[in-house]
């Protein structure tokens, strides 16, 4: 088992780190913060162009439940379900980059 260390598999470790990271950081941030719309715009650019190796049906629901999390009149059991859905569209995403920067 090795890593690629080309400029591709770079990014994708870096996209693995921040992908990680909105993770384990989703729980304790507040429903309004700007910060997983902005890493979701970022994630959609990475998929349009680099990341072939992830599908993007995935990305474009995960950023369509992050929109809906948004909306404060939502009952704390459907912010939950979506945030379960979201979690799960953002489990994909590190699987995929980790099985793409690990060769075996």
């Amino acid at each position: 088992m090795r890593l690629r260390t080309t400029d591709l598999g770079v990014l994708s470790i870096i996209v693995f780190l921040v992908t990680l990271w909105l993770l384990i950081a989703r729980p304790s941030l507040r429903p309004e913060n700007n910060w997983p719309l902005i890493y979701y715009l970022g994630l959609v650019a990475y998929v349009r162009t680099y990341g072939s190796f992830i599908e993007p049906y995935v990305v474009y629901a995960a950023v369509i439940f992050a929109m809906l999390i948004r909306f404060e009149f939502l009952s704390s059991g459907f912010v939950k379900f979506f945030r379960l859905i979201e979690s799960i569209c953002l489990l994909y995403v590190v699987w995929k980059c980790f099985l793409y920067f690990v060769i075996v």
